[in-house]
């Protein structure tokens, strides 16, 4: 027969080189997995802060309108409450206008609800605003684990919070109302933060310098339990349009502690914890989901990764605006 006719046959795979290439794509996935999830959170990291930058920006833009920065939160004027942390719109919602959410600023009766009456503030809180939500965060958008005898609305939520200062919140009522920071104003108030109840903080009050004084942070907590891998939002979490400071299972709304923070390396006490610290599992603690550390605002509005490695004193130095200290590296 001549060889013209001759029938070849194609060889295919046999089962070891299948095996071979099954392998190699593998290995090559694996060597590119992480770096695509690197990708992915460089990615997140840049839009968080990118939202401390506009958050920032309209602080200070709130400052030049008013003259001061917003205060954490605005409570009652009721003089018969005991607790200077009652109910009220929170720093979020004064700076509406100014990150360009006019109509939404517009519709809330900021001027007329009652703020010892938390429903009233937060029945306007539903609306998400991405400005407020760190991309890393778990969860959804509205937090709504309440719990099935709450009648609060599920709530926008943020992942960012006010620094308050670097010691122990108190409940005794200020005479003044009005909390200026002037030596003397406010007896027994530790806040020595950009914000507090009622604050009227001023530029020339950082006298520490913008640049050295956090103003938000990121927080983690707005997640079932403590634990900050956890996936589920807890009723507890941070909110952008303000606070009422019945912040229980029962009542399912958001505590006073959860629009602000202390930013503290060192216990009121003396003693070092790691409760407080940048990551730390206090409920109270600034952190994140980014690995080894959290972003910050600062007073200037530049944005800043702060380690969760960072000493102690140097994270308790950043939380004040007027303590004198020399800042180390950071």
């Amino acid at each position: 027969m001549p060889s013209s006719c001759l029938i070849r046959r194609a060889r295919g795979f046999t089962l070891v080189e299948l095996l071979v290439v099954i392998a190699i794509i593998g290995v090559l996935i694996s060597l590119l997995l992480p770096a695509v999830q690197q990708a992915r959170e460089a990615a997140r990291r840049m839009q968080c802060s990118n939202n401390l930058k506009q958050i920032g920006l309209a602080l200070h833009n709130y400052h030049d309108t008013y003259r001061c920065f917003p205060a954490a939160f605005y409570r009652s004027d009721n003089p018969k409450l005991s607790s200077r942390y009652g109910p009220g719109w929170g720093w979020g919602t004064m700076i509406l206008p100014q990150l360009e959410q006019n109509s939404r600023f517009d519709n809330l009766p900021v001027s007329t609800a009652n703020a010892s009456d938390a429903a009233s503030i937060l029945q306007y809180s539903q609306p998400f605003i991405p400005a407020f939500r760190c991309p890393s965060a778990p969860g959804g958008n509205l937090n709504e684990s309440l719990p099935s005898s709450s009648s609060y609305p599920a709530h926008g939520i943020s992942t960012y919070k006010a620094v308050f200062g670097t010691r122990n919140m108190q409940s005794t009522y200020s005479d003044d109302g009005d909390c200026t920071f002037v030596a003397g104003s406010c007896p027994g108030n530790y806040e020595n933060g950009f914000f507090g109840p009622n604050s009227k903080v001023k530029l020339r009050d950082i006298t520490d310098g913008t640049t050295n004084t956090c103003m938000i942070g990121e927080t983690p907590y707005g997640i079932t339990g403590r634990k900050r891998d956890d996936k589920l939002v807890d009723y507890r979490a941070s909110v952008w349009i303000g606070l009422t400071n019945n912040g229980s299972s029962s009542a399912g709304s958001p505590s006073v502690y959860h629009m602000m923070s202390t930013l503290r390396g060192v216990q009121a006490n003396g003693y070092k914890s790691q409760l407080y610290l940048i990551n730390g599992v206090s409920i109270y603690a600034f952190g994140s989901h980014h690995p080894g550390g959290a972003m910050f605002a600062m007073g200037d509005a530049s944005v800043r990764f702060i380690t969760e490695t960072t000493e102690h004193s140097i994270v308790n130095n950043l939380g004040q605006r007027n303590d004198g200290n020399v800042l180390g590296e950071f």
